[in-house]
């Protein structure tokens, strides 16, 4: 059974500058900053300073910011599922930022390409200062390569928080924002086994999703990290979603110690991976952008793909 979806307030204490309890990864790939806030042990984050190899800072940085302090939606493959101590605030949003961009200051202004991510621990959607950061943004990061990130379940209960984020979308992201919904399955029983919480059908991240989708925006992403047994119907996609409005994103279901625990084992990756490249064709042939997002197998050991978390074992 889905449980109620719960609803978070950021604590409005200001934010100092974060601890650095750790850090580790490959600088070639990815580091991985643990930070804590407010001097409090529960308080804690994870913040990424990432590439894309092989390409170099200079082309495309990705800062992958956590929005909560832990995950409320406790997907079952998800290791920042583990535990929940609410939210963060826009200055503990922007000061994770701030943290990326410090360690490479000579950077920032010449990066062609500077993501920050909303996407590490956490739901966006349940946290109002998500967007409070957003609009504060730009006259953080002095860059004409920034762009916007967000990455959603699309929990039930937030349509005022998508209306919002639309608008700042247009108003000072327009052409540089990608939004993704992570959907996980085209079944609608699987989605509510991998999404525990409330959560808006495929017929609505699709009403959504057309709207959000403006002339010379990035198309709205469909991401799919498809595990064994799950299903994946292209036609399911076709019915709902159209090409010109949004992508699809298939991804491997990366190695976390919940998945393992709950018995996930990827298709991408795997033996069974003809499968998915004979759906993905389909798609193609359809006129859909579809993204194979395998990704460099450093960034499954060092613990920044997605899911992945450094404060526990893998």
């Amino acid at each position: 059974m889905i449980a109620r979806a719960p609803t978070f307030e950021p604590s409005r204490t200001p934010a100092a500058s974060p601890e650095v309890l750790r850090l580790c990864g490959d600088p070639a790939v990815a580091e991985i900053g643990v930070l804590r806030f407010r001097g409090d042990p529960q308080l804690v984050v994870e913040t990424v300073d990432g590439l894309t190899p092989p390409l170099p800072r200079a082309e495309k940085w990705i800062v992958n910011v956590s929005t909560q302090f832990g995950c409320p939606v406790r997907c079952p493959f998800c290791d920042a599922a583990d535990a929940f101590h609410g939210s963060c605030t826009a200055d503990e949003l922007l000061a994770q930022v701030r943290w990326a961009l410090a360690r490479h200051p000579h950077d920032v202004a010449s990066c062609r390409k500077l993501k920050v991510h909303f996407a590490r621990m956490g739901e966006p959607a349940f946290n109002d200062a998500v967007l409070d950061a957003l609009e504060r943004l730009p006259d953080e990061v002095h860059s004409d390569g920034l762009w916007a990130c967000l990455a959603t379940v699309a929990p039930r209960g937030r349509d005022a928080w998508f209306e919002r984020l639309m608008a700042v979308k247009e108003r000072l992201f327009h052409g540089r924002f990608q939004l993704q919904f992570s959907v996980q399955s085209t079944d609608a029983i699987e989605r509510a086994r991998l999404i525990p919480v409330p959560h808006w059908s495929l017929a609505q991240i699709a009403t959504y999703g057309r709207r959000f989708h403006r002339p010379g925006d990035r198309r709205v992403v469909l991401n799919l990290a498809l595990a064994r047994g799950v299903p994946f119907d292209p036609a399911e996609v076709r019915r709902h979603f159209a090409p010109d409005a949004f992508a699809v994103k298939l991804t491997p279901v990366n190695p976390t110690a919940r998945g393992q625990a709950n018995g996930f084992e990827t298709v991408l990756r795997s033996d069974d991976a003809a499968l998915v490249d004979e759906a993905a064709a389909a798609l193609v042939r359809d006129g859909y952008d579809v993204i194979l997002s395998v990704g460099d197998a450093r960034e499954d050991t060092v613990g920044s793909n997605c899911g992945q978390a450094v404060r526990v074992a893998r």
